[in-house]
């Protein structure tokens, strides 16, 4: 059944804005394998509205069309798994889960297995730890002492690392600790210690008796869990003073107010509420393992990500959907630029000298102008596999260049005199026709021909068209595609920028004012892919705009005349410092007279470049717009490449131990008729938005049976709002008012009441949720107000319950393209000539309203709300330790269920890139550095040769000696490719270089041995893991360790490190085994 076959009644015609339209295609409607869309925004609401009203047993056409129509209208959205997976094979409709875990490992072994199986289905989880022991008490069973929470938490923490190779990955985490625990100033400071719960977001749970201790300033006991002793007893103030001083540097902790959660518990017999789920939103390009992808490839499958040139896992979750947020584009002066929502955190420079630079994390909200940011450097990434080879790219890069894309043909183009000269036009020509031939093509295919009467020359193939085509071009379109990006090999890569470069590239500079290579264009939006794709290289540029304004030029006609043209503003693309050597060294020029020039300005210099510093300057921070967003969890390292995003995570839904969200919104700017709201349209929304909900809970698929068990005894949906913002603009109504603050309670006590008597309605005909204890509802709980920003997006309204960001804004949208937006409430209300005063008051932004209107309104939607409010509390840079107190007192005081406070630069104390204290010390002027010196290597040196092999081909593992003692080692590859022999090479000359400075060589073997690949190989019954442990092995084999060192290595070997967790290594059955992922060595 489609849209179109519906027998008899109105069917609502969907009215999308391009926004809309541009969300929907990027995130939600299907696509087929090549990444087309195959299906329009009617028939995905369509397939949803299908899959949920299966769950009333046969398909009712009218149920169907009741659902559509309440989609299609926009008047409600499910969340965006619905959205996306209704109708789908696998279909996981709800996003965030709450484990419980027991003071016993089976407890805490049980609730790492059922997180892996929850992360592998693409959710997330929380948890409340707060039943485990201390650190240091007693454990009988072991007469040992415990490790406490926050070891265990750091176990779940690096879990991943654990499963990386064994199926068992974990997604999202959110930990909660009670504020009587006696281990809580340990786990309030964990998030400022190096390496300490890098994927987790934390918050106390305080309860009502704690809150009352730090007004009245009283003692507070902290209580072991295993025992109800008293272990310590501490000012209640001093412990709430350390919650706030560390949220004002960090962000971490929040607070959750237990009593308040458990008031509205309606299930108290099941089990007190333990944790809620974070919300984590992000999206745009990342660096993969596999090369480069956007966000929306990477949803809930694990994925390889490179990070500063390094592999990091993700977990078996992938990129997966949290909410939907305001977001923010930050442009720089060098050209870079990404989008995220206001309170992720970007590492920020802080202090930049000559040799060192110190950074922190900043939220997007808190950049200003000329602020510096990281970039990631790459430099150590070898490559990566994909769609065609270089002498490919190299095509594409010459047609995109200088060529003509027709619907018929691909014609390259090369001028004697005007784009090259001499060995240069000759090696272009002579690389591309080698590179055509490779390509299918006609027997009497002549290669290059001269144009009469023009210093030109063509080549014409059908097969560069087809190429092109299948790239995503179009004729008289060149455009370098997202899916060119994403799906081409890092050799194609290279190739398209060698001949893109030889085509309208240049070098220019001296040593004396500085070599660069530039690139110029006036398609502002190829430039930005390739400095992109630069990076992926390690080679950072900068792009200056309007270099040349459009202008009228005299030009030849191609007839032998010359005529006035109007020409196109020109930019620059630039490489400079040492960046122009790497340039040289792994894209290089086709161009001969152009390589030619740049070896020899390289040649020239009497010392070395300028090195890269992999910072980009602000430029700009701008407002834009509503979107889907998407969490990773990246565990080692707490970061990854999206254009220097780093992701942050809020909590939304309270949940009993095993049970589940399932979210959905009503668009309040839909429910305004002439200025006033519409009641009664309200009413009749909320009573099918339940009904769809509850449906919903029927047809989702659970990743764990104990889940669907609790989730079906509870049957809890959370029908919150969006557009409250635009409903305010629409009925002239102040954000910071008490006419809004009394209106949010009417409105939301409408949603709650008339959902109650819609699930009653329900459980008439269905039954009451098992563990219901008389309230006679379908479901334990209705309403949540979630974070709705991609669905919000889609129904072009305000998102959630927050003030709109901006009321007047430059949108970037695909391929840096803008377009100034006016919010549609502002514009009518210029047009209607409303007051100027009126105007002031009513249109305010989210900077216009001040941290207590925010925690206010948040409390009038929280008495009206069965479950949570997702809503963030802004802060300014300015504001102090004492604001954030006054903030989470009164979320406590108007009864707030939790709060999560951002202050403008809190992000500081993160722990991948922070020192606690780095101090700059000034070292002394000295003749020769200090440290150990390498010894000078004699004219002539014997050694040993060893053959081992591994899965790049065999090694040959030379040693040279001095009195027998090894002094240098040569490594080489046989049957290998250049970039394998290249780090191999590498390794050997740094081995080198620590034997010739005095290392011990156990301490080398140490450093190697055991580091994991991805194909290991036998060799005389022992494992070779990789190039690196096959060196190990050799220097081993070759006998270079003396009694005491082999004494060292033997006692190392019986602890030796996991090569897939890092965990510590025990012999089992005969064979050498990891106790904590279950590797083994036999």
């Amino acid at each position: 059944m489609t849209s179109k076959e519906f027998s008899k009644g109105h069917i609502t015609t969907v009215k999308l804005s391009d926004n809309a339209l541009r969300v929907l295609r990027e995130r939600y409607l299907i696509k087929d394998d090549e990444g087309n869309v195959i299906e329009t925004p009617e028939e995905m609401f369509m397939r949803v509205a299908k899959a949920v009203a299966q769950a009333e047993g046969e398909e009712s056409e009218e149920l169907v069309k009741e659902f559509y129509n309440l989609m299609a209208s926009l008047d409600f959205l499910p969340n965006s798994p619905t959205l996306m997976n209704a109708g789908r094979t696998g279909g996981q409709l709800a996003a965030c889960f709450v484990l419980p875990i027991e003071d016993s490992m089976e407890g805490i072994f049980e609730a790492l297995k059922n997180m892996a199986l929850i992360h592998k289905s693409g959710g997330g989880t929380g948890y409340n730890f707060s039943k485990l022991r201390p650190a240091g008490d007693k454990v009988s069973s072991t007469n040992g002492v415990a490790s406490g929470p926050v070891s265990f938490m750091g176990m779940f923490d690096q879990a991943t690392e654990v499963v990386m190779q064994g199926g068992m990955r974990r997604g999202a985490n959110m930990g909660i600790l009670n504020a009587d625990h006696p281990d809580v100033f340990n786990f309030i400071r964990a998030k400022t210690e190096e390496g300490k719960l890098k994927n987790f977001n934390i918050s106390i749970g305080a309860s009502d008796k704690f809150m009352k201790a730090v007004e009245n300033d009283e003692d507070w006991d902290l209580i072991n869990p295993r025992n109800g002793e008293v272990t310590k007893t501490v000012k209640a103030r001093e412990l709430f003073n350390l919650i706030c001083e560390m949220a004002w540097k960090t962000g971490d902790p929040g607070m959750i107010f237990l009593d308040r959660l458990e008031e509205t518990n309606p299930t108290p017999h099941l089990g007190k509420i333990d944790a809620t789920n974070p919300c984590v939103p992000a999206d745009t390009f990342v660096m993969t393992y596999e090369g480069p992808r956007q966000v929306m490839d990477l949803i809930g499958r694990k994925t390889i990500l490179i990070i500063d040139g390094k592999p990091f896992a993700t977990t078996e979750a992938g990129f997966f959907k949290t909410g939907e947020k305001q977001l923010f584009s930050v442009t720089t002066k060098e050209g870079y630029s990404f989008r995220a929502t206001g309170e992720h955190p970007v590492l920020r420079v802080t202090k930049k000298t000559r040799y060192t630079i110190e950074k922190e994390w900043t939220n997007v909200s808190e950049l200003k102008p000329n602020d510096e940011i990281m970039l990631h450097n790459h430099r150590n990434f070898k490559g990566w596999n994909g769609l065609y080879g270089e002498k490919e790219g190299y095509l594409i890069g010459l047609l995109v260049g200088d060529g003509t894309l027709k619907e018929d043909k691909a014609i390259l183009s090369v001028w004697s005199s005007e784009k090259a000269s001499g060995d240069g036009i000759e090696s272009i020509k002579e690389r591309a026709l080698d590179a055509a031939l490779a390509l299918p093509h006609r027997s009497d295919f002549q290669g290059w021909y001269k144009v009469s009467g023009r210093n030109e020359y063509r080549m014409s193939l059908a097969s560069l068209r087809e190429l092109a085509f299948s790239l995503g071009m179009k004729p008289g379109d060149k455009t370098i595609t997202p899916y060119m990006e994403t799906r081409t090999s890092s050799d194609f890569a290279r190739g398209f920028l060698q001949g893109l470069f030889d085509s309208d590239g240049s070098v220019q500079g001296s040593q004396q004012k500085g070599i660069s290579i530039r690139l110029a264009q006036s398609d502002l939006n190829r430039l930005k892919a390739v400095q992109r794709m630069l990076a992926r290289f390690g080679i950072v540029s900068a792009i200056y705009e309007n270099r040349r304004h459009s202008k009228i030029t005299d030009l030849p006609n191609g007839k032998g005349e010359v005529k006035p043209y109007k020409t196109k503003p020109q930019h620059e693309l630039i490489i400079s410092r040492d960046n122009v050597m790497l340039f040289a060294e792994r894209i290089g020029f086709g161009d001969a007279s152009k390589s030619a020039k740049l070896s020899s300005l390289l040649a020239s210099y009497s010392r070395m470049p300028n090195r890269e510093r992999f910072t980009a300057t602000v430029k700009s921070i701008t407002p834009a717009g509503t979107e889907e967003v998407y969490d990773v969890q990246v565990p080692g390292a707490n970061a990854f490449d999206a254009n220097g995003i780093v992701l942050h995570n809020c909590g939304e839904q309270p949940l009993l131990p095993f049970e589940a969200c399932n979210l959905g919104s009503i668009n309040l700017s839909h429910m305004v008729k002439d200025g006033e709201i519409d009641w009664e349209k309200l009413k009749r929304t909320t009573r099918l938005a339940v009904r769809f909900l509850d449906d919903v809970i029927d047809v989702n698929e659970y990743p764990i049976p104990i889940i669907k068990e609790t989730v079906m005894k509870t049957r809890k949906i959370g029908l919150g709002v969006m557009g409250w913002a635009d409903m305010l603009f629409m009925l002239r109504i102040p954000y910071d008012s008490e006419e809004a603050i009394e209106l949010a309670k009417k409105v939301m006590s409408t949603i709650t009441e008339t959902g109650r008597e819609a699930s009653r309605e329900l459980a008439k005909t269905r039954g009451a949720y098992p563990a219901d204890r008389g309230t006679g509802q379908r479901n334990a709980t209705i309403t949540t107000i979630a974070p709705t920003g991609s669905i919000s997006m889609i129904a072009d309204c305000s998102s959630g319950i927050e003030p709109v960001f901006a009321l007047e804004f430059t949108k970037e949208v695909l391929e840096g393209k803008r377009f100034t937006y006016k919010n549609k409430y502002y514009q009518q209300a210029l047009e209607e000539g409303l007051d100027e005063a009126i105007i002031k008051r009513v249109f305010k932004t989210a900077h216009d309203i001040s941290p207590e209107w925010h925690v206010r309104m948040q409390a009038a939607f929280q008495e009206a709300v069965d479950n949570a409010v997702s809503k963030t509390i802004n802060l300014p840079n300015s504001a102090s330790v004492e604001d954030v107190k006054k903030a989470y007192l009164l979320a406590f005081k108007t009864r707030c269920k939790g709060i999560t406070v951002f202050r403008d630069g809190c992000r500081s104390e993160q722990v991948l890139y922070k020192e606690k204290h780095p101090v700059q010390q000034k070292l002394p002027i000295a003749s020769t550095p200090p440290g150990p010196q390498p010894v000078e290597r004699p004219f002539v040196l014997s050694g040993k040769t060893a053959k081992i092999p591994t899965s790049y081909g065999n090694l040959y593992l030379t040693v040279n000696e001095i009195n027998g003692r090894p002094i240098e080692v040569f490594t080489t590859m046989g049957k290998s490719g250049h970039e394998t022999m290249a780090f191999t090479e590498a390794i050997g000359r740094l081995i080198s270089l620590a034997l010739r400075s005095g290392v011990k060589i156990h301490h080398i073997i140490k450093q190697m041995k055991g580091i994991g690949g991805s194909q290991p190989v036998w060799h005389e019954d022992s494992v070779i893991m990789s190039v690196p442990d096959a060196i190990a092995f050799g220097l081993t084999y070759l006998g270079y360790l003396d009694k005491e060192e082999k004494e060292i290595m033997e006692s190392m070997a019986e602890t030796d490190m996991c090569p897939v967790c890092g965990a510590a290594m025990t012999r089992m059955e005969g064979c050498i085994t990891c106790t904590v992922c279950g590797f083994s060595k036999c």
